[in-house]
């Protein structure tokens, strides 16, 4: 009998890309950084009304701050980043917990990439897409500035498209 054989299973892989190289310990860092604060996060437990006072506070003495300097801008996305903040703190264990599930399929992503899969890829595409919604699990998307989807967003958008510049070494 005739056996037919791939021949691109005999040849050896190609060097994995250094960028992917890169953009993978880049990852590794920011979201194990991440993750390790999520963690923190689910075992600081119940936050006291102490701790929502010194966000208030700390957001007070910032837009005073501002005044004193005879800025007479609006201050609407401070406030609104204080209401995120707030509701954050408010809702630390919950917020913290999908936090963590959320970097997990980060790191799975990356890793799978790391190994030369495509499906990595998919999954860290997942991960950029969850991080963008994460604070609409504690606080409506009309509190949430623009400017903090835009950057995240955009952040997210340039990774994937690094990202994608190795797809083809992937398999």
């Amino acid at each position: 009998m005739i056996e037919i054989k791939d021949a691109s299973a005999n040849e050896p892989r190609e060097k994995r890309p250094t960028g992917l190289s890169i953009l993978f310990v880049m990852t590794m860092i920011s979201t194990g950084w991440q993750l390790l604060g999520f963690v923190a996060g689910v075992l600081s437990g119940k936050a006291s009304s102490e701790d929502i006072e010194n966000v208030k506070l700390k957001y007070a003495d910032l837009i005073n701050l501002l005044k004193g300097y005879g800025s007479d801008e609006d201050f609407e996305p401070i406030l609104r980043m204080e209401n995120v903040e707030i509701a954050i703190v408010e809702n630390l264990q919950f917020f913290s917990f999908f936090g963590i599930l959320f970097a997990a399929v980060g790191l799975y992503g990356a890793l799978k990439m790391y190994q030369g899969l495509k499906q990595g890829f998919h999954f860290y595409i997942i991960y950029s897409f969850l991080s963008l919604i994460h604070y609409h699990l504690v606080i409506s998307a009309s509190e949430i500035p623009l400017y903090v989807l835009a950057v995240n967003g955009g952040l997210s958008l340039f990774l994937i498209y690094l990202y994608s510049r190795y797809l083809n070494w992937m398999t």
